[in-house]
């Protein structure tokens, strides 16, 4: 079967589910947070659902994954059942659903990456093996700078004023680097993914948020226990952490730091135990700032005057 097929097949499934379920294109996307368009150019096997949303969009149809991408031959009966049941409740028991919590929280992961239209041909080329190569860069990341990246979610915008060959990286909706390029060609999708990965190790301090702070720390705990179990969140809440660290990241600092950061911030607390975020990351600063310091070193090395 031809890749053209193969879409219009999958389209025709999740056409197919979509009514079953008595939905609009309208009412999916809005549980998916995205454009009707979109679940149009799916439909239509324009494009595909990107891989972040392929669980969230088969829990609310009821169906695997592999059945909508056409892995397996067919629909569970117990999915054929959840469907039928479904047709027969009130509107409001079926806006109680408990997929709707987890469509909620992938429209609203933190770190995305949006593209224009004409990047979308790029993205569908490489698409199955985008979900390997960010898991990779999230162990490159981990591994080499101490950095871990949250999800990524990867989709196509269609709001008028992203151009059509446009990328922007998000976390919150704050842009953290948007480019325009010229071309698309093999490594244009590499490309994109090196961006991402720049903007993660330069604007971590814009990511960062306590959630993610709280799974660094448990991470921490196995290695330093010593350090972390009487002291975060007992004495520093993840919010406070997060709120100190982050001026010192933006800075040009590394997470790697954290370990010496915390130690830093117990001995400033003994001293001020009313310490603000400000305070802490005052004290931090001026106790990895030094001149010996192996990053400070360097860049003292390549400055003009040094």
């Amino acid at each position: 079967m031809s890749k053209t097929n193969e879409l219009m097949q999958i389209g025709l499934r999740l056409s197919n589910c979509r009514q079953d379920r008595n939905m609009t294109q309208e009412e999916l996307a809005g549980r998916l947070g995205i454009t009707p368009q979109a679940i149009s150019k799916w439909e239509r096997g324009a494009s595909l659902p990107d891989i972040s949303m392929l669980a969230d969009l088969a829990a609310l149809l009821h169906v695997s994954t592999d059945w909508l991408l056409g892995i397996r031959g067919e629909q569970t009966p117990e999915a054929k059942g959840n469907a039928s049941a479904d047709r027969n409740k009130p509107d409001f028991i079926q806006e109680i659903q408990p997929e709707l919590g987890n469509c909620l929280r992938e429209s609203l992961q933190p770190l995305e990456l949006v593209f224009g239209t004409d990047l979308t041909p790029a993205f569908m080329e490489y698409n199955p093996k985008l979900l390997v190569r960010i898991q990779n860069l999230r162990l490159d990341l981990a591994r080499e700078e101490g950095i871990l990246m949250p999800v990524l979610r990867v989709r196509d915008h269609l709001h008028p004023a992203i151009g059509k060959m446009e990328f922007m990286i998000l976390s919150f909706h704050t842009v953290l680097y948007s480019q325009v390029l010229d071309t698309v060609d093999q490594g244009t999708v590499e490309y994109i993914i090196g961006k991402a990965a720049d903007t993660m190790r330069g604007k971590y301090h814009e990511i960062l948020y306590p959630d993610l702070m709280k799974s660094i720390v448990d991470n921490l705990k196995v290695r330093y226990p010593a350090l972390i179990e009487d002291m975060v969140p007992e004495r520093i809440s993840y919010g406070l952490l997060t709120e100190a660290v982050k001026p010192v990241l933006a800075k040009g600092n590394s997470i790697r730091y954290l370990p010496k950061m915390i130690e830093i911030m117990e001995c400033a607390l003994r001293r001020n135990p009313a310490g603000d975020a400000q305070y802490l990351a005052e004290q931090v600063l001026e106790g990895i700032q030094r001149k010996d310091n192996f990053y400070v070193f360097l860049n003292r090395r390549q400055a003009p005057n040094a």
